[in-house]
């Protein structure tokens, strides 16, 4: 064992001071008596042996001092001290006030004992495994920027969690109460499920006017708004009423234009930090890059005059001159790492598309209620209502029977049907009951058998996930079940058993297991069914191919020919390659896309006006052509971008 210091005690001889208790008259000459318990000490003695009483102590003083109710430390007060000398030995000018006053100046004290950003704080205090670039990225921007920058890293690289982490150390260090996350619409409650399981702070996604009027009355606060609601007017003043501590703007390539209102807006809002996201700075020529710069940071590239005579080349925009120049001014207020930079290795995808031809009964059934809905939905006295429940019979016939019947009982409790719409439910409903095990479930047997490993199984509806579950039970293989239907230990739970027990080879999921959850150890997926929204499909191999997975991940996208899957699948594989890209590249494809329409409301479109298989099969040969077009103007920005990059690695 070891010692940071060592001290002999001395204990006094009981015999020594009996003797010089009862020395008689010399006792005055030998030593002094406790005034306590009468005991005999040595002359030099500071403290009774027997009681413990403290012969250098002002006692009178001492009272004096706790009836202030101050504790008095282990030192001794000298007996020459008063009370003034006594407070200002001990670190107080005077005597001690009130208790409100003493926490600010605690406050104060910790303030100032507080280092620079010269090491991130916040690190114990969130959820996310972070890497090496993404830490010196955030010191930067707090260190080097002030907490002002824009975070222009490649897809892939976790922008989003390099904006937490800068955030949480902000709020860490007491700097920030209120902050405003304005974002796409699509990904606001993405962002607020990472904001919270990752870095604990609970936003509220703003949808109403009057939502913004009752928390603007609290001190802070945490929102979250799509960009295209805030700028409404009935949105935009009570927004700019007020300030925020930190702004954070996702997908900020949006405001690649002065001129527009949502660029203005954004620079009219009051703030004191400012993230800006974006992987993609340049889409066209460099006076966008000019634009964002100048929400951060203005003035810091001149004039437009000055940017544009000193670094835009005369023949090609996205091409600077004077590239030195640029980057050391970049270098102030942007943050751009690089796949090829970073010292991260990618997994590989590999994807597969089972092409399976429907059995006789579910090929009746198929085209049987695809000529239902059809006629149904362009009926005079359809509702909106009946066309939502239409909707989802078409995309239940490409999942299983099983979800196609729990729909059709549910039509058939509805007394507002006549009798002739009862019978052809009631047909249907026997053909789907004829169908125990369709194709789907036969290819699904077929990989498990020919892979060995775990698998991911994801499905859109809780009906196909039974009967996914009871046909590999049939087989004895053992699998767990995901669904929003569960409470959060029994995610954990079947997370859990999933990851650690090694008979546990499958986990069927629900879309709900897209979200917010990371199965690394795990690197097979069938998409057992396509949901129509692309982005859907791009969270679910979020899932496994994201940073951390150490195998490369296989997809088993299963398809059934002469379906509306089969072309949506088709329009995904072959005309953007989806199934190429790295995470968070579909979402800058499919960005491009008829301005506010999503992919998947084009689509419905299409599936809406056809009057027949054929005519569907020509308007979503026209959607692919609008899509190959996204994917041609993602490529030549991302090639853009490439040219900023090359000039500002000084090559």
């Amino acid at each position: 064992m070891t010692y940071e210091r060592f001290e002999w005690l001395e204990i006094p001889d009981e015999r020594t001071q009996q003797k010089k208790k009862t020395s008689g008259p010399e006792e005055a000459l030998i030593g002094k008596r406790c005034p306590e318990c009468g005991w005999l000490d040595e002359e030099t003695a500071t403290r009774c042996f027997r009681c413990g009483y403290r012969y250098n102590i002002d006692h009178a003083m001492a009272e004096r001092i706790g009836q202030l109710g101050v504790t008095l430390p282990p030192r001794v007060i000298e007996a020459d001290q008063n009370l003034e000398n006594f407070f200002r030995t001990h670190g107080r000018a005077r005597q001690p006030v009130t208790l409100p006053h003493y926490q600010l100046r605690l406050q104060a004290e910790a303030l100032r004992l507080s280092r620079g950003f010269d090491r991130l704080i916040c690190l114990d205090e969130i959820a996310v495994e972070h890497y090496e670039h993404q830490l010196e990225a955030s010191l930067r921007a707090l260190r080097e920027m002030r907490g002002r920058a824009l975070l222009a890293d490649e897809v892939g690289l976790g922008k989003t969690i390099e904006a937490g982490i800068i955030m949480k150390e902000l709020v860490q260090r007491g700097l920030v109460r209120s902050v405003l996350v304005l974002t796409p619409a699509s990904l606001t409650e993405q962002w607020r499920e990472e904001l919270l399981n990752k870095f604990h702070e609970a936003f509220t996604v703003m949808e109403q006017p009057a939502e913004w009027e009752a928390v603007n009355e609290a001190a802070g606060g945490r929102w979250i708004v799509s960009l295209d609601r805030a700028k409404l007017a009935r949105h935009r003043d009570t927004i700019l009423a007020r300030e925020y501590d930190l702004l954070i703007v996702d997908e900020a390539h949006k405001l690649k234009n002065r001129s527009t209102q949502a660029w203005q807006f954004v620079n009219q809002v009051r703030k004191r930090y400012v993230l800006m996201l974006t992987a993609t700075p340049v889409q066209n020529d460099l006076m966008e890059l000019y634009s964002l710069i100048t929400i951060l940071a203005p003035g810091q590239l001149g004039t437009v005059r000055a940017f544009r005579r000193h670094f835009l080349d005369t023949y090609d925009a996205r091409q600077p001159r004077n590239a030195s120049s640029l980057r050391r001014l970049l270098n102030d207020v942007m943050i751009r790492n690089r796949r090829s930079k970073v010292n991260i290795q990618f997994p590989r995808r590999r994807a597969a598309i089972y092409h399976l031809e429907l059995s006789e009964a579910e090929w009746t059934l198929y085209r049987a209620v695809t000529e239902y809905i059809r006629r149904r939905f362009n009926d005079t006295d359809s509702t909106k209502h009946l066309r939502l429940t239409l909707l989802t019979l078409q995309k239940e016939l490409s999942s299983s029977p099983q979800a196609l019947a729990a729909t059709l009982r549910k039509m058939l409790a509805d007394r507002s049907h006549g009798p002739r719409v009862h019978e052809e439910l009631e047909n249907f409903l026997a053909l789907a009951g004829t169908i125990p095990q369709s194709r789907k479930l036969t290819a699904v047997h077929e990989i498990l058998d020919r892979f060995p490993g775990k698998f991911l199984i994801f499905t859109e509806y809780r009906q196909t996930q039974e009967s996914i579950l009871e046909a590999l039970a049939a087989r004895g293989i053992v699998a767990v079940s995901f669904h929003g239907g569960l409470d959060i230990r029994q995610k954990e739970l079947a997370v859990q058993r999933f990851r650690e027990e090694p008979d546990v080879r499958v986990l069927v999921s629900t879309e709900s297991g897209a979200e917010g959850r990371n199965l690394q150890f795990c690197h097979q997926l069938i998409n057992y069914d396509l949901p129509w929204n692309p982005m859907r499909v791009e969270q679910r191999i979020g899932r496994l191919h994201r940073l951390g997975q150490a195998h490369d991940v296989t997809i088993f996208n299963l398809s059934c020919n002469e379906t509306i899957e089969a072309h949506v699948l088709d329009l995904l594989a072959r005309k953007i390659r989806m199934f190429e890209l790295v995470i968070g590249e579909l979402d800058m494809i499919l960005g491009n896309v008829d301005g506010a329409k999503s992919f998947e409301d084009l689509l419905r479109e299409a599936w809406e006006a056809a009057g027949s298989e054929e005519d569907l099969r020509q308007r979503i040969d026209r959607l692919g052509d609008v899509l190959v077009h996204a994917r041609r103007d993602y490529d030549r920005v991302r090639e853009a971008n490439e040219l900023l990059d090359w000039a500002l690695d000084g090559q």
